[in-house]
């Protein structure tokens, strides 16, 4: 597909997501990027998958905080692979599909489990430790977040093998369950986390209840977001290595 054509289709679609309240200026702009890097690279079946994730994870994403918007940095976070894969789908078809897919399988498969885990009747467990830690605490898995995962990265493997993809559902589900865990992983050891002196809460931002907060653990850059960047990379590359055997 020609890149006027693709940034037309990329553009309509992210435009889309921002009407619908799925996504803010800044991340329908970077939806846009991706969406037409992928449309050239991949055509329509790249952007079958790309919209797949999308879709099902603003859907759940809506579902468990309602109105809420994606941002640039999430979108970026999670589909760069996928835009990376698409600009090298032109040279290296083979290895260029594993990056685009393995790293969308990672990004569902860690959305599904965030998502749909939260809805487990029974506490997550960190899973560096296997401590009982609260709803929503980064690195904390639930055997239905796992599921869900699984189910997620099956899903799109299923929607590559409905449209005949030029990659293989074999190594999906597994990289993106992979990508998941490192996400996991890096969540439970390194990434940074806040506590709001106004209400004492322990929170993943910057600012809470109007007020700056005050780093307490891991790595100040090693925000959700930038985790989830390495852990859509780990699904990529599990992919890739897959690829080239």
């Amino acid at each position: 597909m020609t890149p006027v054509l693709s940034a037309l289709i990329a553009a309509t679609v992210a435009l889309g997501g921002w009407v619908a309240g799925w996504l803010t200026a800044g991340a329908a702009v970077a939806a846009t990027a991706i969406g037409m890097s992928v449309l050239t690279g991949a055509g329509l079946p790249g952007l079958a998958l790309l919209g797949t994730f999308f879709i099902s994870g603003s859907l759940l994403s809506r579902r468990g905080t309602p109105g809420a918007r994606r941002t640039i940095a999430q979108v970026a976070a999670n589909g760069w692979a996928a835009g990376v894969g698409g600009l090298v789908i032109p040279f290296a078809p083979s290895l260029g599909w594993a990056v685009l897919a393995g790293g969308l399988a990672a990004a569902q498969a860690d959305t599904w489990a965030t998502e749909l885990g939260r809805h487990s009747r029974h506490s997550p467990r960190l899973v560096t430790t296997g401590r009982t830690v609260p709803v929503g605490t980064s690195g904390g898995v639930t055997t239905l977040g796992t599921v869900a995962a699984g189910a997620g990265a099956v899903t799109l493997a299923l929607v590559a093998w409905a449209l005949n993809a030029n990659t293989s559902m074999v190594w999906m589900p597994i990289a993106g369950v992979g990508g998941m865990l490192v996400d996991s992983l890096l969540g439970a050891s390194l990434q940074v986390r806040f506590v709001c002196p106004a209400c004492g809460a322990a929170v993943e931002s910057r600012r809470h209840c109007a007020t700056p907060t005050t780093p307490v653990r891991g790595l100040r850059w090693m925000t959700n977001d930038t985790v989830n960047v390495f852990g859509t990379g780990a699904g990529a590359a599990i992919a890739a290595l897959a690829a080239a055997r």
